[in-house]
């Protein structure tokens, strides 16, 4: 099936053998950011129900992300399909390969910024690590809080325990 490879303007036809593409800014992406993205049929292959997704609804938009991200074949088709405010909101939560999630983050240093921000935050939380300081334990005493294994449960206000 050689003849889809060219048509589609890529060398390649598996993501994994070729370079992600990447545009030179993120203000030039243009893509809408509510509705229904349809990506093109080389990018999600089947039903046209397939390549539809619904951009309010979280998991959808984050599979439709991740298929123009690793599956593009140029960046006119990065720019028509993303939309910069949403690429930046949904970055840290993508599943990306290494080597999409490295060029982009080395092309737009700003990405990688949110992605550190975000999880330093998460841990912060998971750690019981607090701005004002203070020990975890006297904490959690004051809140009415255990931790069992990684799970933190609150005592609701019957006094049964309730998983946070």
């Amino acid at each position: 099936m050689s003849y889809v490879a060219s048509r589609d303007g890529r060398k390649s036809r598996r993501a994994a053998d070729r370079d992600p593409s990447v545009p030179g800014r993120l203000d030039d992406l243009h893509g809408h950011s509510v509705g229904v993205l349809e990506v093109p049929h080389h990018m999600a292959a089947g039903h046209p129900s397939r390549r539809r997704f619904d951009l309010e609804d979280p998991a959808q938009r984050r599979s439709a992300y991740q298929h123009v991200l690793c599956e593009a074949a140029n960046c006119c088709e990065v720019e028509d399909l993303l939309n910069p405010d949403l690429l930046r909101r949904v970055w840290r939560d993508l599943h990306l390969p290494a080597k999409v999630r490295q060029a982009w983050e080395s092309k737009h240093p700003s990405l990688r910024q949110t992605s550190v921000a975000r999880t330093s935050s998460i841990r912060s939380v998971f750690t019981g690590e607090a701005a004002a300081g203070g020990s975890r334990r006297s904490r959690d005493a004051v809140r009415g809080t255990t931790i069992r294994g990684r799970v933190r449960t609150i005592r609701g206000q019957a006094g049964l325990p309730v998983a946070v």
